[in-house]
């Protein structure tokens, strides 16, 4: 499934941008309660940084530059 992702390449799952089109993208983490089902690759969502640059202006209603891009290692 992964290789068919990489083949098909990772975009945002909710603005439908391509890694190419964008700075960054994020893959959700997928949590599960114990016992439960593990989910597989096709339920994690991927977010852009323009996603989370945008959603973070509404909830905040401040503005940040879309070159405020911070990168952690």
């Amino acid at each position: 499934m992964i290789a068919k992702m990489k083949a098909r390449g990772f975009r945002c799952s909710f603005c439908g941008r391509a890694k190419g089109e964008v700075a960054n993208i994020m893959a959700g983490t997928p949590q599960h309660a114990p016992g439960a089902p593990k989910r597989t690759t096709a339920q994690i969502a991927f977010i852009c940084n323009e996603c989370v640059r945008h959603y973070y202006q509404m909830v905040t209603g401040t503005e940040i530059s879309s070159s405020a891009v911070v990168v952690s290692k």
